[in-house]
């Protein structure tokens, strides 16, 4: 049979406290730092993670707004581009018409000195054959038919 006497009884709920104890201390209490430990690290990294993660969104949203502002000078510069290119070919054209304006007066200019040139020769070779003719009529016979041979001569030399 078995014999339960309150000593025994004692002495077992007393080394059940004392082992209780000594688990707590030395078990349970590492135990726990372990985990308490592990809990401050895990914390730790998610605070990390969450603050990467705000670091991120906060780069994503400064890579956009830096996108959108080079999609506008992106904009502005071809705009930019575009006026100046139509200036330079608006002072090519004038230029362009300004040498033409140039050409035609000096080709105007030109025309009008040979065309006095040429009247100017014209009337002294007029004039010399006035004289030659004259001379012949002073000089000579008078009549119709030496009328008739000067018309003929100064006609043949108009017409060289």
């Amino acid at each position: 049979m078995i014999n339960v006497s309150f000593w025994n009884i004692l002495w077992t709920v007393v080394n059940l406290l004392i082992l209780c104890l000594a688990f707590k201390k030395f078990f349970f209490k590492p135990i726990d730092n372990i985990i308490e430990k592990r809990q401050e690290e895990a914390k730790e990294i998610y605070d990390k993670a969450e603050e990467t993660n705000r670091q991120a969104e906060e780069y994503a949203k400064q890579y956009e707004d830096k996108l959108a502002n080079v999609e506008s000078e992106k904009k502005q510069i071809i705009l930019e581009a575009r006026k100046n290119a139509d200036n330079h070919y608006q002072k090519i054209i004038a230029e362009a018409q300004e040498d033409a304006k140039t050409i035609q007066e000096n080709a105007i200019a030109e025309a009008t000195i040979e065309k006095n040139k040429i009247i100017s020769s014209a009337k002294k070779e007029i004039a010399d054959m006035v004289v030659e003719a004259t001379a012949k009529v002073i000089g000579g016979r008078t009549g119709a038919d030496i009328d008739s041979q000067l018309f003929d001569d100064f006609i043949d030399k108009a017409g060289e």
